[in-house]
């Protein structure tokens, strides 16, 4: 009898082990494909025919503002931004997400930068120059926080 109860204590033992080790092992893989997951950069919206430019730019002026609280002139690593592929990622520190939306406005006859589409200004830039055909955009901060940041592109051509 004592045989018999030793065999069924130490199979209930090895059974709450394991079962304890797949929970174990679930929510872990859980916990790591959700901060897989939310880690990196979405693009919505419209970002003119030179959009992959303007992306570029928006996201290193953006990131800018983000980790260094720089806006407008005091941005001076951007400006060639547009043609460096490493804009083409997540670069927010401390950060899971980054979020820029792409909007057209309406043409401005004074050639001036579009308005800020959000409650921080970041920048303006005149994409390949201030020439007819060329994109001009204003790049602005809707929200941030420890999560990540959405960031507002409007642009037009001139």
């Amino acid at each position: 009898m004592t045989r018999t109860t030793s065999r069924r204590a130490r199979s209930k033992t090895i059974a709450t082990r394991l079962g304890t080790v797949a929970a174990a092992t679930a929510f872990l893989a859980g916990i790591t494909a959700g901060t897989a997951s939310a880690a990196g950069m979405s693009w919505t919206g419209d970002f003119s025919s030179r959009g992959t430019e303007v992306k570029r730019l928006a996201n290193c002026a953006a990131t800018a503002w983000f980790n260094k609280s720089k806006v407008g002139d005091e941005i001076t690593d951007c400006n060639s931004a547009g043609s460096n592929s490493y804009w083409d990622g997540f670069h927010l520190a401390e950060a899971n997400e980054h979020k820029i939306e792409g909007k057209r406005v309406g043409y401005r006859s004074d050639q001036s930068c579009p308005p800020k589409d959000g409650f921080q200004y970041v920048k303006c830039f005149y994409v390949g120059g201030k020439a007819k055909g060329n994109p001009v955009m204003t790049v602005a901060v809707e929200s941030y926080g420890y999560g990540g940041m959405d960031t507002n592109v409007t642009w037009y051509y001139l």
